[in-house]
């Protein structure tokens, strides 16, 4: 059986879903710099746009049902790999002493231009 999330305080969803329950797995779409209201956060500076893009899965995970400690697999997507150290000190804050499978890539850009980070992940419910 599948369940479709609709988190809120967050920018609707525009042709596909945040969220997808699966059996006892949470799909999370990737969760990017912006605010409730759709605007990016932090332009230029990746730790505020790190940090955006972490409390917005913490939101996502948390109006799924779970916390953080859920998420078994995080897959970040950076556009300047200068940035892993950063990008692992923003995610030590969110995660401390629980370190979920992580997978970091360089892109060339992301959707928007002034993103230069988006993570998504994957949840697991007992």
């Amino acid at each position: 059986m599948k369940k479709i999330f609709q988190i809120k305080n967050m920018p609707p969803a525009v042709g596909y879903s945040r969220a997808i329950r699966a059996g006892n797995f949470l799909f999370i779409c990737a969760q990017v710099p912006e605010n409730e209201k759709g605007e990016t956060v932090g332009e230029g500076n990746f730790e505020v746009q790190a940090k955006q893009v972490f409390e917005n899965l913490k939101k996502v995970v948390t109006q799924s049902g779970g916390n953080l400690k859920n998420i078994v697999e995080i897959t970040a997507f950076l556009t300047d790999m200068n940035n892993v150290d950063k990008f692992r000190e923003v995610r030590r804050k969110y995660f401390e002493d629980y370190w979920p499978v992580c997978t970091i890539v360089e892109v060339s850009r992301l959707i928007s231009e002034k993103w230069m980070i988006a993570v998504k992940a994957i949840a697991y419910f007992e």
